[in-house]
């Protein structure tokens, strides 16, 4: 029963990306093929015409990145309240979206792949990287959309607002702090041993991804039902 609803939860929300997939890529590239269909009227230049075609998958894989991002963005509460009408619990919702989340990042990143086929060949270790920063970027998304599905619209706008600008003016305290330890830090050959190898990157994506799926599961089981 519990593997029905998680399968409910990963059909509808697939239902949900390509109706919104549809609609996005319809007046996208509807509108980049208006711009590039009078630009031939202007110009009368059919091969340049021709040529600008050639950027419409780049501008569909685009559209389909961004989306992608806004999904896992915009769409937690309202998931949240589906759940709730069906009898589905936080914990099945939970799993639901995120073999949501892996299976449409795949498919997004698998597009962008063949996309960049048209203009540069296939390099395994910038596909492996590309395949990264889409989890990444995804995981992240679902965090802060998780994070925001706890606020009413009030404390949505206070701290979609309040908190880029203290995160900014926290990061350029930090910068005006370090610019006296920049030269202790290149003067030690074991922290630049540090800072240069490729493990110290690993790590911290790795302890990185940790903190951002523990944050999203923690939002996701405490979404509560509101009045906004």
């Amino acid at each position: 029963m519990r593997n029905q609803k998680r399968n409910l939860v990963i059909s509808t929300m697939f239902q949900q990306a390509g109706h919104a997939t549809g609609i996005a890529l319809g007046v996208g590239l509807g509108i980049a093929l208006i711009i590039y269909l009078l630009g031939l009227i202007v110009s009368r230049n059919l091969a340049s015409f021709l040529v600008s075609l050639q950027a419409l998958p780049d501008i569909a894989s685009s559209i389909l990145n961004v989306l992608l991002m806004a999904i896992f963005l915009v769409t937690p509460y309202m998931d949240f309240k589906w759940a709730i009408q069906n009898g589905i619990s936080r914990k099945t919702l939970w799993q639901g979206r995120i073999l949501s989340l892996f299976s449409m990042t795949l498919v997004v990143w698998f597009i962008s792949q063949l996309a960049g086929l048209m203009n540069t060949p296939f390099d395994l270790v910038s596909a492996w990287h590309s395949l990264l920063s889409y989890f990444s970027l995804s995981l992240t998304m679902m965090a802060i959309g998780n994070g925001f599905a706890l606020l009413n619209r009030r404390w949505k706008w206070i701290v979609g607002i309040g908190l880029p600008v203290i995160c900014l003016v926290v990061l350029m305290m930090l910068a005006y702090s370090m610019v006296g330890l920049i030269p202790a830090i290149f003067a030690s050959t074991v922290l630049q041993a540090i800072l240069n190898s490729k493990i110290t990157v690993w790590v911290i994506l790795v302890i990185y991804l940790i903190i951002v799926y523990t944050l999203a599961r923690f939002f996701n089981n405490k979404i509560q039902l509101r009045r906004d």
